[in-house]
């Protein structure tokens, strides 16, 4: 195993740990404001996938929609339920990664106005896949009443929330440090352009 791929796994194994803190954490955010803000456990899959690209956060946010799923519902007639509630919202965290070149090039560069775009536009597009799939096709599929209307001002307030909170996480965590962002060894940047980085 190369060095490249234990950093892969390893950031996995963070992204999980964190995805299941932030899930839990998410159930006492709700009990305070109204809204449901499961969604935020995607944070750390989001970054993994600016990080890494799409294939291996989707993986990650499978795992931690599984976790997630057995620890709510049990492994009674668990199946449909953790796949459609749990694991299917959090597949989401794939669009992020259609956005890993770009914010991965422009932070590298210094284009910091188009690395912020980049990550918002992402953490957005994701957030919104997220809330839709949860609150409406989900409960639709499942012929079941939705614990949020998307036509109810709740359901909008817990999307907005959960996107600003993604994203100015992941833009401090990007201007702060963008070694947080892009690996030692990224597919997106020619060894150059790394190196250049890594002398910074």
């Amino acid at each position: 195993m190369n060095q490249r791929t234990r950093s892969m796994l390893l950031d996995s194994l963070y992204a999980i740990v964190l995805g299941l803190i932030l899930a839990v954490a998410a159930q006492y955010i709700s009990s305070f404001i109204p809204g449901d803000y499961s969604g935020l456990a995607m944070l750390p899959l989001i970054w993994l996938a600016l990080r890494y690209g799409s294939p291996l956060a989707i993986i990650s946010a499978l795992l931690t929609g599984l976790i997630v799923g057995f620890t709510r519902q049990g492994f009674t007639d668990w199946l449909p339920p953790v796949l459609l509630e749990e694991v299917l919202p959090l597949l989401s965290v794939g669009f992020a990664g259609l956005f890993a070149k770009y914010t991965q090039k422009t932070l590298n560069n210094r284009r910091y106005s188009s690395t912020y775009l980049n990550i918002f536009t992402g953490a957005l597009l994701t957030t919104t896949s997220y809330m839709f799939i949860k609150f409406w096709l989900t409960p639709l599929a499942l012929d079941e009443i939705s614990l949020l209307q998307i036509n109810g001002w709740e359901f909008w307030l817990s999307l907005v929330v959960i996107w600003l909170i993604i994203g100015l996480v992941i833009l401090i965590m990007a201007r702060s440090n963008p070694k947080l962002i892009i690996p030692k060894r990224t597919k997106y940047l020619s060894r150059k352009e790394t190196s250049s980085l890594l002398n910074d």
